[in-house]
């Protein structure tokens, strides 16, 4: 390679680069050679004029800084993204210098091409401005500036409410309120017991241990956030810690038998100096059930006698002794049959030589309930008595309802209930008078149920298509019997 027929270089190539030229202009030309020293004429000559580029890039254009705008703390610092639209030039942009407060942020020797940055900045107020400059070090006027301030919080949290403190042992106490809320953040609360500072904790709840017992104990708490804004205090909330001795037996255990296969049991409050969290339900002295309020609904039973009782557990975990037994029969229930239809036999042709035809069998009415039906008044929704009982008993039985909603209160699980069951048995559909209601015709099904009968409407079904087959076989003798008489 020659440039103003002078060699500068040789190379196995077809490309060269000739750097650190001057303004100036320049010939070259290219040989080839071989391994023996052979050399070829050189090629035509190629002219390049150099000259100085004194335009610089226009001046970056769409900056904008994006970050959080406050913090928590003056001495927390924030990360900010500069960024901008990429600049033009009539050779080409070799970089970019970004200024804070006319003050360069990159500190790197080597150019900057990118067209966002990060700046990591404690709260106050700055400006940024971007320049491009290309490979002749042109500089582009200064982007026009832009301005964010970080600023420190100086907002409190809300005061905490609903504070309350529960004795929960012979000397502790359980305090809990809720949440704060906070323009940026809660970072925790403080707790203090008689105006004095006790503990700091992050959630909205603290056991305080080690009382005395007849003392009393007044707590007010504050919520704070990072910046230390700390809020004023809550109202308080006082306790007087009694002598432990654990809850008191239940009494009034008593029961209402519904249906044939289950019993709901129901008892009078425990009384304790720390609050009741439940009670332990025994069938026969085994514990079946821990129910959080005073009745329970023992379902799926047979025939049988059953001995129930029941304890009291406070949140201590301290039980108490187990009420007074009581005992209850499920008695053994025989289903009422129907009375099976009759049909008056045809006359024999030889008995009775006049016969011409047989008289349409009579359908006997079908007794649909028990001598005594559980269901006799109308219920609907809103309502909350023992017949109510024995309807969640049934749908939970037939599976239209599940146990844990067998409350005692027709609502509105027990409509939706009630409303499917009186579609699956035909009684009503899809809307109507008594849909969602226990009148004359879903009590006749219920009490069909109650008693293990099949329904009115599935016996006549089944009674009706009997008698069809019936009249068709009578039909055809009469037809022998004329044939016979001919």
């Amino acid at each position: 390679m020659y440039r103003n027929g002078g060699q500068i270089t040789t190379t196995a190539g077809t490309a060269i680069v000739d750097s650190g030229l001057v303004p100036g202009v320049y010939i070259y030309t290219i040989s080839a050679y071989d391994a023996n020293g052979n050399t070829s004429a050189k090629s035509s000559q190629v002219n390049v004029a150099l000259v100085n580029d004194t335009i610089p890039p226009a001046s970056p254009t769409g900056v904008t800084v994006t970050g959080a705008t406050s913090t928590n703390s003056s001495y927390t610092h924030v990360t900010l993204t500069i960024s901008w639209n990429a600049a033009t030039d009539n050779v080409g942009v070799a970089g970019y210098k970004i200024y804070r407060d006319g003050t360069s942020i990159v500190s790197s020797t080597s150019a900057f091409t990118g067209t966002s940055i990060t700046d990591t900045v404690f709260p106050g107020t700055y400006s940024y401005t971007v320049v491009a400059y290309d490979a002749s070090q042109n500089f582009s006027n200064k982007s026009v500036p832009v301005t964010i301030t970080i600023g420190v919080d100086t907002t409190a949290p809300s005061v905490p409410k609903s504070v309350s403190a529960q004795q929960v042992s012979a000397a502790g106490v359980n305090l809990s309120w809720a949440t704060s809320t906070d323009n940026i953040g809660v970072l925790g609360y403080q707790v203090y017991r008689n105006g004095v500072w006790v503990a700091s904790t992050t959630a909205p709840s603290y056991s305080d241990t080690g009382l005395s017992v007849n003392v009393a104990y007044i707590y007010t708490v504050t919520a704070y956030d990072a910046a230390d804004n700390i809020s004023n205090p809550s109202e308080p909330a006082d306790v007087t810690l009694e002598t432990v001795s654990g809850p008191i037996a239940p009494y009034s255990l008593s029961s209402t038998l519904l249906g044939t296969s289950t019993i709901k049991l129901y008892w009078s409050s425990s009384v304790s100096v720390l609050a009741i969290t439940g009670y332990t339900v025994y069938r026969n002295d085994v514990q079946i059930a821990f129910a959080t309020s005073t009745n329970y609904l023992d379902i799926g039973l047979t025939s049988g006698t059953y001995r129930y009782s029941v304890s009291a557990t406070d949140v201590s975990g301290a039980v108490s002794a187990t009420s007074s037994a009581l005992s209850v029969l499920v008695p053994v229930v025989q289903p009422v049959s129907a009375p099976i239809p009759t049909v008056t036999s045809p006359v024999s042709p030889s008995s009775n030589p006049a016969y011409h035809s047989v008289a349409s069998p009579e359908i006997s009415p079908i007794t649909t309930t028990g001598s005594n039906p559980v269901f006799t008044k109308l219920l609907y929704f809103g309502l909350r008595n023992t017949d109510v009982d024995s309807l969640q008993s049934i749908l939970v039985q037939y599976g239209y309802l599940t146990p844990v909603s067998a409350t005692g209160f027709f609502g509105n699980l027990t409509l939706g209930a009630l409303q499917k069951f009186q579609c699956d048995q035909k009684i009503i559909c899809t809307g109507g008078a008594g849909w969602g209601i226990v009148g004359p015709k879903t009590r006749n099904v219920l009490n069909s149920l109650q008693w293990n009968t099949v329904s009115s409407t599935t016996s006549i079904e089944a009674l009706t298509s009997e008698i069809q087959s019936l009249q068709a076989e009578l039909a055809n003798l009469e037809k022998q019997f004329q044939s016979a008489s001919k």
